[in-house]
């Protein structure tokens, strides 16, 4: 009460007949708690009300109006649908937020939402409600932090010149946009991305039903493959060069990682600071593609080195791992800068007549037990 009173006073909030407030307040008292967790005293926020140099009173506009709350705390939920306190705190947790207090009452959507997660994902037991939780969670905050960052670095500066009026209503107008894109962009690629996973599911138990019946689809005579592809010299480069050029090393890394991998019918699986580690579906794809983007990076004088290996490979989340991955990773740690070196296995079932394939002296990769025959690749017909 001593809080919503000061806020009052200090313009912030506006209470209405009879000490009611608009939605938006809620919205407003909640960025200032945020502002009060983080250490920002509420003198501070005056002072800074008072001079002209921030405001609360456009922020409902960057945000939804909040659901109301629900007559269940977040305890009473867990009872509700059958978890422990623990496990739906775990739930929040995976999915980025914050722990609830167990008298935290969410509000009636986020009760709905948790209702139908744990309905559905319950079935698979609890680590596949905070696996859900995490795969879910884990894309929805690093879109939000590098939007904001985004924006803050390239869009706010422009709105730091003119008249107080015209500057607080560029930085709302375009504020606004960015808040409500942000949301429409991920549902729209969530549903593209998610029908194509779904197609993709479809295809592979199809195949499996039908080889658990005696019968057989036509297969391409072909294997999955994994590349990794790093920057030679990294540590030294970013030594000479300072923490600004190792992030934009980074970027070039992943636009043209994530490009050529894409156009190459791959994938960009992550980043690894000083490279990236690619899959492909089908292993004749890989060695253009990584040709390509060694040859890339080298024309943004980022000397790279790869390697790739061919075999199956196990996937988890969004991940892959195995013998595979790791032996992929051991051979690009045998290239040189700007070689590509590529298993036995690639050079067999690549079928790409575009390259020749240099047999190298067998070489001795740790953690493995034999050695392992390795061929370098140059542009030219075999």
């Amino acid at each position: 009460v001593l809080l919503l009173q000061r806020l009052a006073d200090l313009g912030v909030i506006r209470p209405g007949p009879g000490g009611s407030f608009h939605p938006g307040d809620v919205i407003r008292v909640d960025a200032v708690t945020s502002f009060l967790d983080a250490g920002v005293s509420l003198e501070k926020i005056g002072e800074a009300i008072e001079h002209d140099l921030f405001t609360f009173e456009y922020l409902d506009r960057f945000h939804p109006e909040p659901s109301p709350r629900s007559p269940r705390s977040v305890e009473e939920l867990a009872k509700l649908v059958h978890l422990n306190s623990n496990l739906l705190t775990s739930i929040y947790l995976a999915m980025g937020l914050p722990e609830p207090p167990p008298e935290y009452r969410p509000t009636v959507e986020e009760e709905h939402i948790l209702r139908d997660f744990v309905e559905l994902w319950g079935r698979g037991g609890e680590d596949a409600l905070v696996r859900a939780a995490r795969l879910v969670g884990e894309p929805a905050r690093l879109l939000s932090e590098g939007w904001t960052r985004l924006y803050v670095e390239k869009i706010a500066p422009e709105h730091t010149v003119g008249p107080m009026d015209d500057r607080i209503g560029m930085i709302v107008e375009t504020t606004e946009k960015a808040a409500r894109l942000a949301p429409e962009m991920f549902q729209w690629l969530l549903q593209n991305h998610l029908r194509r996973a779904i197609d993709r599911a479809n295809i592979e138990g199809l195949e499996e039903t039908m080889t658990g019946h005696g019968l057989t689809l036509p297969l391409p005579d072909t294997l999955p493959a994994v590349a990794f592809v790093d920057i030679s010299g990294y540590t030294t480069m970013t030594e000479h060069r300072g923490d600004t050029e190792a992030v934009r090393a980074s970027e070039t890394i992943r636009e043209h990682a994530q490009r050529v991998s894409q156009s190459h019918h791959g994938s960009l699986v992550k980043l690894l600071g000083d490279g990236a580690m690619l899959h492909f579906d089908d292993v004749r794809n890989s060695v253009d593609a990584v040709h390509e983007l060694v040859e890339v990076l080298r024309r943004h004088s980022l000397p790279a080195h790869a390697g790739i290996h061919a075999g199956s490979i196990m996937e988890h989340d969004g991940d892959y791992y195995g013998s595979t991955v790791n032996l992929a990773s051991r051979i690009a740690g045998q290239a040189g800068a700007g070689e590509v070196l590529v298993s036995a296995a690639v050079v067999e079932k690549s079928g790409d007549d575009r390259f020749f394939f240099e047999a190298l002296p067998p070489a001795q990769l740790k953690g493995v037990e034999r050695p392992v025959e390795l061929y370098r690749v140059s542009a030219g017909s075999q």
